[in-house]
């Protein structure tokens, strides 16, 4: 495919001349026309300069799907601004941080999850970034003002303030920006342009809808519009001249009403929405056997997983892809005349007009089946990350971006991803692929959805770790499992543990929030870690003190302040601390004739704290030692009391006492414990 050098409202001309009255999109019952989406469009350019939009100026995009979206989005980019897309599930702080970070000097601002709590906390979250409050403007109003302009079209005046407009704008420049969802603490910002957009948009829709032509169907985006993914499909869809319905909200109950009432045939969206259409009690009669294409964002499926889903949809073809908000996003796609068993496990072949490789930084470019980073130059790719030092850029100086993303091309030249270079598990030096593990516990019947994670360990250096959904989770036996899987792959691949959740955590695009999947697993391991350490008796302390009184007030402090943070009752601790001081009392007394050293081990165990006195002298019972005042103190205030002998043959004496029954040892130390 040859690139294009197209404007978003040279897009829109194009589009307005060759289908006119066409429906282009409806929400919430409301249609407009390709001719009417151009109009609104350019009103929405001209109002924003009016107000005072500069070219290259910033402008925020906070809000819900919705048709004053669409027409802001394109009002921002025909004005010469950059359209900064915010999500629209995040909090009012974080909103601002974001804003600020790319410099933004206007915000347009719709119904989100902040707004719909108080209407003034998104001015609040501007204001914060720097933004002046009279630069807030409600995308409703915007869309009022628009169709309260007279006439059918521009005046003579608006269309001048246009076209000059116009004349300073380059379809490379950045007119967009899309936070990444990735796992970084804070997201980058990846700078796009029309050229990218709309270009990769172009290819991938000629392969989505393949033919010359228009294809006037009805296509149902059930996709954030903030988010890369969401707004390259749009423009795939629009560019074939389709009918879009955009729901505001994702929710299964209002997709599967859309798609029954409108008999809609087509759509995108991600796995988990797919997956909550299913389990919807209405969906065999108001979606299944109705649907001719469904495009999903793809990766490590396999093909029993993608049977299912077909199956569900009663035929409909399956269409998976690969991409990266860094290339606008679309990179592959798969066709939907592919075998299910290659659309499966692959992630379909490269965008016309795209260059895709796998490249090692020992051997450069590889050949087929050979695996490496997966690397990308063409048409779709960003202008490089907003605000980022040229060493934190993901386009190398030949211009190729490396994506991260390891992967390898088949014989038939679709591409199969293997995993990320971050995510790979290196158990003492094998280095394991996650997707690996995943491909092989998802072909259990009982398992559903499965992300295999690494934790540190102390001696492997990491364990893999296995976070699955389940659909049975009485028939689940990871004993079994273990044993199956050590017949299937290599043993040092198999999971340590399996931990079972009843759904993964979604970010706002409906993908696995995986940084929050690991935090919980890694504290799902810790507590796990630490029942088995306690079970066992966990060792917190290990004092070795000389043979000599002046050791004892020190050793009796330490333990009075552990006990008090332990939640023992004063009258507890003060019994405590009394059998520690007359226990080292007798054994200095007793243990050696000269000299030596006592240890005293502090071991916390299932339901009571255990304190270990060791020393060289000989053993006896303290209720054998009928002159020792301090033998009878001990006695009366401990609530067991053992004689022990070490494995190195020395004696031990053990002083156990009783936890609160209010206080939980493990769930103290998971509290108290840096994962």
């Amino acid at each position: 495919m040859e690139a294009r050098e197209l404007l978003f409202p040279d897009f829109l001309t194009e589009m307005a001349i060759k289908c006119p009255a066409a429906p282009a999109l409806t929400c919430e019952g409301k249609a407009l026309s390709y001719g009417e989406l151009k109009v609104m469009a350019e009103r929405c350019s001209v109002q924003l300069i009016r107000a005072g939009v500069k070219k290259g100026d910033k402008v925020g995009l906070w809000g819900f799907n919705c048709t004053p979206w669409i027409v802001a989005f394109l009002g921002i980019t025909g004005a010469g601004g950059i359209a900064v897309l915010l999500n629209y599930g995040l909090k009012a702080e974080d909103e601002t941080a974001l804003m600020k970070s790319t410099g933004c000097s206007w915000l347009v601002v719709g119904p989100n999850t902040v707004t719909i709590q108080n209407p003034e906390d998104a001015v609040q979250a501007a204001v914060r970034a720097g933004i002046p409050k009279e630069h807030v403007l409600q995308d409703k109003m915007l869309a009022e003002a628009c169709l309260a302009m007279e006439g059918p079209t521009l005046s003579a005046a608006d269309a001048a303030l246009l076209a000059f407009r116009r004349e300073e704008m380059d379809s490379h420049d950045t007119q967009v920006i899309i936070f990444t969802t990735g796992t970084t603490s804070f997201p980058k910002a990846p700078q796009l342009s029309s050229y990218s957009i709309l270009n990769d948009a172009f290819s991938a829709g000629s392969v989505f809808f393949p033919g010359e032509g228009l294809v006037a169907t009805k296509f149902l985006l059930a996709l954030p519009l903030f988010h890369s993914y969401g707004l390259s499909v749009t423009f795939a869809a629009l560019s074939k001249g389709m009918h879009i319905f955009l729901p505001v909200v994702l929710k299964p109950e209002i997709i599967n009403n859309l798609i029954y009432e409108n008999e809609i045939i087509d759509m995108a969206s991600v796995g988990a929405v797919y997956g909550m259409m299913i389990r919807m009690p209405d969906f065999e009669e108001k979606v299944a056997g109705r649907m001719r294409i469904c495009i999903v964002g793809g990766g490590f499926e396999t093909p029993v997983k993608m049977m299912r889903m077909e199956n569900a949809f009663g035929g409909a073809r399956i269409i998976n892809g690969y991409g990266q908000t860094e290339c606008s996003p679309i990179i592959s796609v798969a066709s939907s005349d592919d075998p299910l068993e290659r659309r499966a496990v692959c992630v379909g072949r490269p965008l016309p007009g795209l260059d895709v490789r796998i490249w090692r930084p020992d051997k450069g470019f590889m050949g087929l089946e050979e695996i490496g980073e997966v690397v990308v130059k063409g048409f779709c790719l960003m202008n490089g990350y907003y605000g980022l030092p040229e060493e934190q850029q993901a386009i190398d100086a030949d211009g190729w971006l490396h994506t991260g993303d390891l992967g390898a091309f088949e014989k038939d030249g679709m591409l199969r991803l293997t995993g990320r270079i971050k995510d790979i598990i290196i158990r003492c030096g094998e280095n394991i692929s996650p997707s690996d593990v995943e491909k092989v516990l998802l072909e259990e019947e009982n398992i559903t959805e499965v992300k295999v994670l690494g934790a540190p360990h102390p001696v492997w250096g990491e364990s893999v770790e296995a976070c699955i959904v389940v659909k049975d989770e009485t028939a689940f036996d990871p004993e079994k499992l273990t044993k199956e899987l050590k017949t299937r792959i290599s043993s040092f691949k198999v999971p340590s543990h399996f931990f079972i959740y009843p759904r993964f955590p979604l970010n706002s695009n409906g993908k696995l929030d995986q940084r929050t999947l690991k935090a919980d697993m890694l504290q799902r391991l810790l507590a796990l870690n630490i029942r088995q350490a306690v079970d066992r008796g966990m060792r917190i302390y290990s004092l070795t003190m000389k043979n000599q009184p002046y050791t004892i007030y020190p050793a009796c402090s330490m333990i009075s302040g552990l006990t008090d943070n332990l939640g023992f009752s004063d009258r507890q601790i003060n019994r405590i601390r009394l059998g520690v001081e007359e226990m080292l009392t007798e054994r200095i007394a007793n243990a050696y004739e000269a000299g030596g050293e006592i240890r005293l081990d502090v071991d916390l165990m299932p339901q009571w704290l255990r304190l270990s006195f060791v020393d060289g002298g000989k053993k006896y019972r303290l209720e054998d030692v009928e002159n020792s005042l301090s033998a009878k103190i001990i006695l009366a205030n401990v609530d067991a009391y053992s004689v022990n002998t070490t494995e190195d043959g020395k004696t031990e004496y053990c002083l156990d006492y009783q936890y609160a029954d209010d206080f939980n040892v493990n769930e103290y130390l998971v509290k108290n414990t840096r994962a």
